[in-house]
């Protein structure tokens, strides 16, 4: 089943009450009302809002239901996240693998990773007509742990043809447009992430490659590179749409809430087509399966199509 995403945009009181979440607001003539929305269908709940209020049983329930919660900071960016500490009854033997898991193994997922993820821009600068075959070589030269560092080199050349209509576009958090909705939309990918990785029993903050002992979702890091370019897409296909859209330093509302539909997007994975965060699901699965049998063969991404 897809798991529903539940945004917060306004001043309301978050609750639960029979595993519902409860949502108190006023009405347009300051009327009280009450809106109640399922939490085992949920997968995500975005608050977008500095005046919303949480109880503590609604955290629980959210936990109890494997619900990822992402907070926005003041400018509408995801500044936080809460995921689960158990989400797998394997879980304990899974996480000994990875933790046991070695650097041979760790790089050869590495390397797999990073083809796949230059595969997917490759085919991003496809579709949008740009010169794309010198990413498709380079995705098949790409050596264990990604020695020759093809993944900087191939981003260098993916972003100066994607976003031409952007002369002094660079790629940066901190940066110019399309950035700020580039940002956004790879935090609601890393929060989807982070969620399956909890559910395929793994340490999200254990990475094969990012290592950084103030981030605690190293392994979200590495896993989502390739689902980025979906993203890319997104954000391109909306410059194309409407140029004016990303004039502004914070994206429009409704921007936000259709960037939540990215999560249902069609993807192609093993010759099957299936919704986005599903293949998150099923590649967060494979990488568990890798670290408990040291074979970096389950681990199968989506090919961008």
């Amino acid at each position: 089943m897809i798991a529903k995403t539940y945004y917060v945009e306004n001043p309301a009181r978050l609750s639960s009450r029979l595993n519902q979440m409860v949502v108190e607001f006023s009405g347009n003539e300051g009327e009280k009302q009450e809106h109640t929305r399922p939490l085992e269908d949920a997968g995500l709940l975005m608050l977008d809002h500095a005046q919303i209020l949480l109880s503590v049983p609604l955290l629980r329930a959210c936990i109890q239901n494997k619900v990822c919660m992402v907070v926005c900071d003041d400018k509408h960016h995801p500044a936080g996240l809460m995921v689960p500490f158990e989400g797998n009854a394997l879980g304990g033997g899974r996480m000994r693998a990875q933790m046991e898991a070695g650097k041979p193994l760790k790089k050869r997922l590495w390397q797999l990773t990073v083809a796949a993820k230059i595969r997917n821009q490759a085919f991003v600068l496809k579709k949008f007509r740009k010169p794309y075959k010198p990413l498709l070589e380079a995705c098949g030269k790409v050596r264990s742990g990604d020695a020759g560092n093809l993944e900087a080199r191939a981003a260098a050349y993916y972003w100066r043809k994607l976003f031409s209509e952007y002369p002094d576009f660079r790629r940066d958090r901190y940066g110019d447009r399309p950035n700020p909705a580039l940002n956004y939309c790879y935090a609601v990918l890393r929060a989807m992430v982070a969620r399956a990785l909890v559910g395929s029993g793994l340490f999200p903050f254990m990475g094969i490659h990012h290592k950084n002992q103030f981030n605690s979702f190293c392994l979200a890091d590495d896993v989502m590179e390739p689902f980025r370019p979906y993203a890319d897409d997104w954000v391109k296909e909306i410059g194309l749409r409407n140029p004016s859209e990303f004039q502004e330093d914070e994206l429009s509302r409704e921007l936000r809430a259709e960037c939540l539909t990215l999560l249902n997007r069609d993807v192609r994975l093993e010759g099957d087509r299936k919704p986005l965060q599903v293949a998150v699901h099923a590649v967060c699965a494979g990488l568990a399966k890798c670290f408990e049998t040291g074979s970096a063969s389950h681990l199968i991404f989506p090919e961008y199509e």
